[in-house]
């Protein structure tokens, strides 16, 4: 039965668009219900008009008949006059003539006001809502009461109504009584099913985001950052209730050999197997997911260590059984499991460290097992017995397991963990990494001069500093990378799935401001200063050894330049001569002179409407040629001048620059285009930002509308009440609102309900996926972002647009516009005054003289 309604729903809405011009159906969610109910309100009137007509005859009212129909051929060619001009307009305001007309004169005609078909008069104001809004339901509500008091006076005014001509008025009474129940019945379901089918849409596309946001693509399970978040959530619990639970670290055992030897393919098949082995074995209330590669994290609230033992053991033996085909092939699984205890008040990523370390003991005594951190005896048991004497029991050494696993795998100084866990964990990062292709940074750091202080306050105030020390780079750190003390004064830290290669350095400089602090040494305070070097992965013959001995050169480098400085590494070598002893501190220092001196300069990247292919805006991107680094790339110095507040001044500078740039552009007579500019975090808080926003529009004479501030979708988030208020007076004013980078910081979507925006920006991230062989996932989730935006009445850019196969899937899922080296690289003012005079003179050759 449903899917009977629902097929000739389809049709009747197929049926329905076919009088909609192909441009309103691409316009916002408002403006296309509005033509929709053009249309039925239309097809009402054509199928109950002739019926009410045909009574009114057989009734002995013949003009009445005529004047029924008359209207509906009237109310009938609406639709047509949509279809023919695409103005939603001026066919409501057809039918909305017709339809009061057609009451008016009825009840004129059949004795005034107490005529049977005054109520109707009601109708013109309920359609008009449907159809315009509450501005055109109170005009047709004034004009349908003024004819209502107008009909009324007329008796008393001298003017006598015509004669009842209809012999029984009674039926009369009757047929338009319930005519007027069922024609309101019957347009308010007309109205629903077009309004539920886009709301229906909407659900869906919010569904498919909401569920790709917590889905790994390959294995359908959990992934890693929602997988992290419900471990928050539960640990939140624990501390409240006092009841621990547990973490599970699975490994597929020899997963490389899987991948060398039957491809990638087996490989995937293999993990997907794997997944789903694992889930039909956990409780509802467990949660599973996918780590990283062949790694699968598995939490089981309020469990014991014990039970989580038992279930980990039935997960090991399941696994032992599967067997998947491959090629004619069968291929056997092994599967490692690592299982800490979550310690009241610890970190999330401590607990799955100790897990991770468990894991590491199950994998170096011969796979296949599974470790309790601090519980399970064997490996060491047989260390043990194999080097105790045999006088002495294993129960008489007074040794707890659990301090001798952290006494082996952690630094018994700091707590971190030590050389040799480190290097396990880093060969299992550089395998993930050449697996996603997103990148691994060593950080090596190393504390200058530290012999100094053991010298001069002893070896007890060096051991405290160097305890603070581990701490403070641990808490500059997200809970999934890994810190480890390397030697006497070095550390390293590694850090896994970087969005970006530069975001490497973005971590080296956070920790080098937060030794800025002074540190407690004993009883004194110590200031220290480091040197940082950072080697990237994957790299060119580039092995874990390699990898270890890039950080060393850069760090090395680093040092010679002077303290707190960072270098990463590079195989052009470390020959520059003539460079500034601390990079970071020269451009920090330069960047005012940089203003001042007109070494700041913008770019713009050209952004195309989709259906005409024409560039109807730019974006106005901030560039640095230094005097001696040559130009310098935003992610190095924007940080930084957020850091010093000279992003402030900078930002006023490019906004006035980008609008006094547009000004120019149509003082020249070129097509007017739009200027985006981002907004940065410290702007927005700013005091006074909307009024200086306002000042420097003003000042250009642009039309506020050719302003589009974009700003990301993480500051946003910040202080949403604050940034409300701003947003709220910027549009208010006529300026447009962008979110910048969406999709990539926040899986929940309720503040796009809260803050005033006009664009959605696609983030590269998903825009790069398009165009592939396998684009079903990839595909759905851009489909979705546009679709929801759309249903919000937002506008949607694609950023980093670079092949024709994005363009086409854009293309077919409606995006409004894009951006990207496909069209055009960021270009200098004069370039796109070039292109845009090119435009102009195209559009002009093709108007008929």
């Amino acid at each position: 039965m449903n899917s009977t309604c629902a097929r000739w729903s389809d049709r009747y809405l197929g049926a329905n668009h076919w009088f909609i011009p192909a441009d309103l159906l691409d316009q916002a969610a408002n403006a296309r219900t509005r033509a929709e109910n053009v249309v039925n309100a239309a097809l009402l009137a054509a199928t109950a008009g002739p019926f009410y007509a045909l009574a009114y005859h057989l009734m002995g009212f013949d003009a009445a008949a005529v004047e029924i129909l008359l209207c509906c051929a009237c109310m009938l060619a609406s639709p047509l006059l949509l279809r023919a001009s695409g103005s939603i307009w001026a066919a409501r305001e057809l039918f909305l003539c017709a339809l009061f007309f057609n009451f008016t004169w009825l009840s004129f005609n059949l004795g005034g006001i107490g005529a049977p078909t005054a109520s109707w008069l009601i109708t013109a104001p309920l359609v008009a809502m449907f159809l315009g809004g509450v501005a055109s339901a109170l005009f047709w509500l004034a004009l349908s009461c003024t004819a209502a008091v107008v009909i009324y006076a007329l008796p008393g005014a001298g003017y006598p109504l015509p004669a009842h001509p209809v012999a029984d008025m009674a039926l009369l009474y009757l047929v338009c009584h319930l005519g007027l129940f069922v024609v309101v019945l019957v347009f308010a379901l007309l109205f629903e099913l077009t309004k539920n089918r886009g709301f229906v849409k909407l659900e869906q596309a919010l569904g498919t985001i909401n569920e790709l946001a917590i889905r790994d693509e390959l294995t359908g399970v959990h992934n890693r950052r929602y997988l992290m978040r419900l471990i928050e959530k539960e640990k939140e619990r624990s501390d409240r209730n006092g009841r621990a639970f547990c973490l599970c670290l699975l490994d597929i055992d020899f997963f490389k050999r899987i991948n060398d030897t039957w491809g990638h393919s087996a490989g995937d098949t293999v993990l997907r197997a794997f997944a789903g082995t694992v889930q039909g074995m956990v409780r509802g209330s467990d949660s599973f997911g996918r780590y990283g590669g062949e790694e699968f994290l598995l939490m089981l609230p309020e469990t014991s260590a014990d039970d989580a033992m038992v279930l980990a053991g039935r997960v090991r033996a399941a696994v032992e059984k599967m067997r998947c085909m491959e090629g004619g092939s069968e291929i056997a699984l092994t599967v490692s499991i690592g299982v800490a205890e979550y310690r009241m008040g610890e970190a999330v990523g401590l607990a799955v460290g100790r897990a991770d370390e468990a894991l590491y003991l199950a994998k170096s005594s011969g796979r296949n097992r599974v470790v309790c951190h601090g519980q399970d005896e064997e490996p060491l048991a047989l260390a043990l017995r194999a080097n105790a004497p045999a006088t002495v029991e294993l129960k008489d050494l007074g040794v707890s397991v659990g301090r001798m696993l952290d006494g082996v795998h952690c630094d018994q100084l700091t707590g971190l963990l030590n050389r040799r866990l480190l290097r396990d964990r880093l060969r299992h990062a550089m395998d993930r990494a050449d697996r996603n292709r997103r990148p691994v940074a060593l950080l090596l750091l190393n504390i200058n001069k530290f012999k100094e202080v053991n010298d001069a306050l002893g070896y007890e105030a060096g051991d405290a500093l160097l305890v603070q020390a581990g701490a403070i780079i641990r808490q500059c750190l997200r809970d999934s990378d890994t810190v480890a003390r390397w030697s006497g004064d070095e550390f390293v830290a590694l850090l896994e799935d970087l969005a970006a290669e530069g975001d490497s350095r973005q971590v080296a400089e956070k920790i080098l401001d937060r030794f800025g602090l002074p540190l407690n040494a004993g009883e004194r305070e110590c200031f220290v200063t480091l040197s940082v070097g950072v080697a990237l992965y994957p790299a060119e013959e580039c092995d874990l050894d390699a990898l270890l001995k890039r950080a060393d050169i850069a760090m090395r480098s680093a040092r010679a330049w002077g303290e707190n400085s960072v270098q990463v590494y590079s195989s052009a070598g470390w020959s520059k001569l003539g460079e500034p002893k601390s990079e970071r501190l020269t451009l920090k220092n330069g960047l005012r002179e940089a203003l001042a001196r007109g070494q700041l300069f913008l770019e713009y990247q050209p952004q195309v409407d989709l259906g005409t292919r024409r560039i109807v805006g730019v974006e106005a991107l901030v560039r640095w040629q230094h005097p001696l680094y040559g130009r310098i790339d935003p992610g190095r110095f924007i940080p930084l001048a957020e850091e010093t507040g000279m992003i402030v001044p900078i930002g006023d500078w490019v906004l006035r620059t980008a609008c006094a740039q547009n000004r120019a552009w149509r003082d020249a007579g070129l097509p007017g285009v739009k200027t985006a500019v981002n907004l940065s975090a410290r702007q927005l808080r700013h005091p006074g930002i909307a009024a200086r926003v306002m000042e420097i529009v003003q000042g250009a004479a642009l039309p506020r509308a050719c302003l589009d501030l974009e700003i990301t979708e993480g500051v946003l988030i910040e202080d949403l009440a604050a940034n409300r208020e701003v947003l709220g007076a910027l549009r208010a004013a006529g300026v447009l609102v962008s979110i910048d980078d969406f999709g990539t910081g926040y899986s929940s979507l309720n503040y796009l309900s809260e803050l005033p925006v006009d664009i959605l920006k696609m983030d590269g991230l998903f825009v790069r996926r398009l165009g592939g062989s396998a684009r079903a996932r990839p595909y759905a989730i851009a489909e979705a972002i546009v679709a929801m935006a759309h249903r919000l009445e937002l506008k949607v850019i694609a950023e980093c647009v670079e092949t024709g196969e994005q363009l086409g899937d854009l293309g077919a899922m409606c995006c409004d516009e894009a951006q990207g080296y496909l069209f055009h690289r960021p270009l200098p003012a004069e370039q796109v005054g070039v292109l845009l005079a090119r435009q102009a003179a195209q559009q002009a050759s093709m108007v008929p003289a």
